[in-house]
C-alpha cells in the first residue's frame, strides 16, 4: 500500500486510482490504472506498508498492552513504481471503477518486481570493479 506524506502540512493519505490529497491541497497523487505504479506531486515523501505484515498485524490486533507491529517504510526518492511530478505537471484523476484485486497476488507481484530491480540497480556506494 502506497501513502504520501505531506511536509507542508503533516497529513498522512492513501493513494487510491483516483486523486487524493492532503489537507492543505499541497500534496496528492493516484495509483495508475494497474494499481501498482504512483503519481505523485508536491512536498511530499512517498510511504509504503508491506501488505502481508500490515494485514496479519490487523488480524493478531491484541486486546491489552503493546499493538501488533507491521513493515513501514520510505520509499526511496528513485523507485520506478512512483513518479513524483510536478504540481503543474499533476493530472488530476476522477470517477474511475475499482475492481478486487487480490491483495496476496498484488504482494508476490511488488516482490517479484523488487527481486529484479535488485539484480538491475547498481549500488551506487560501492566500489564495484
Amino acid at each position: 500500500m502506497k501513502l504520501i506524506y505531506c511536509n507542508t502540512c503533516k497529513d498522512i493519505i492513501r493513494l487510491y486510482k483516483t486523486t487524493s490529497t492532503c489537507q492543505c491541497g499541497d500534496s496528492g497523487g493516484h495509483y495508475q490504472a494497474d494499481g501498482l505504479n504512483a503519481i505523485i506531486y508536491g512536498n511530499c515523501k512517498p510511504l509504503g506498508f508491506t501488505n502481508t505484515t500490515f494485514t496479519h498485524a490487523l488480524d493478531d490486533q491484541p486486546d491489552y498492552g503493546k499493538g501488533s507491529e507491521f513493515t513501514a517504510f520510505v520509499i526511496p526518492a528513485n523507485c520506478p513504481t512512483v513518479d513524483h511530478v510536478d504540481s503543474e505537471d499533476y493530472e488530476s484523476i476522477s470517477g474511475y471503477t475499482y475492481y478486487n484485486i487480490d491483495d496476496e497476488l498484488m504482494d508476490q507481484v511488488d516482490l517479484d518486481i523488487m527481486k529484479d530491480k535488485k539484480k538491475k540497480i547498481k549500488n551506487v556506494f560501492k566500489d564495484e570493479k
